[in-house]
């Protein structure tokens, strides 16, 4: 791992434009972005076991390789970045999702959420527009879901900045957030 690459995740329930401000603001940087592992797998697995439903169905069985392959696919990532590299989600989000869901989690989670060091999370707010997909299922309780991701940062005494907007004013408000908080100059 690069111990000079600045680590940010981009942090929230479902549904908040994670994904797309994890591609947009790799591109306003110059930078990579990891996606996230669970979308991935459950769309595989899901289509493996012949399920084509409007939704998919993850168990408790899920947890331990989901938040393995979101381990292995981050530190695949990283020693690629330079300067920045950013998350869409990390291992915080598989412990919030199986405590919520399952109301347990694999017995290393919690150590390994501690162990993996990020320097910021941009926690969005749920403000934009629900959009239905086969892995969403809450949409009433956006409110909630927030409330337990943003009490997970301060748990955890993570370093975080509540983005929040539509469309470009969303973007332009989460690179002032890194910028400011990593003291970039505009060229960076």
């Amino acid at each position: 791992m690069n111990e000079i690459v600045k680590k940010v995740v981009i942090f929230g329930p479902e549904s908040t434009g994670k994904t797309t401000l994890a591609k947009q603001l790799a591109i306003y940087f110059h930078t990579l972005w990891c996606p996230e592992f669970t979308r991935a797998y459950l769309t595989m697995k899901n289509h493996l076991e012949g399920r084509y439903a409007k939704h998919i169905v993850s168990t408790y069985a899920d947890i331990e390789p989901m938040a393995i392959g979101q381990i292995a696919l981050e530190d695949s990532l990283e020693g690629q970045a330079q300067n920045l590299i950013f998350y869409d989600t990390n291992l915080l989000t598989n412990l919030i999702y199986s405590n919520y869901y399952f109301q347990k989690h694999p017995a290393w989670l919690p150590r390994a959420v501690v162990n993996r060091k990020y320097d910021l999370y941009l926690l969005l707010d749920v403000d934009v527009v629900w959009e239905a997909d086969p892995l969403r299922d809450r949409p009433y309780a956006r409110s909630e879901m927030h409330a337990l991701f943003k009490n997970a940062l301060i748990h955890h005494q993570q370093n975080f900045i509540e983005i929040r907007g539509l469309g470009e004013d969303r973007l332009q408000n989460a690179v002032r957030a890194v910028r400011d908080f990593f003291k970039l100059k505009e060229t960076q």
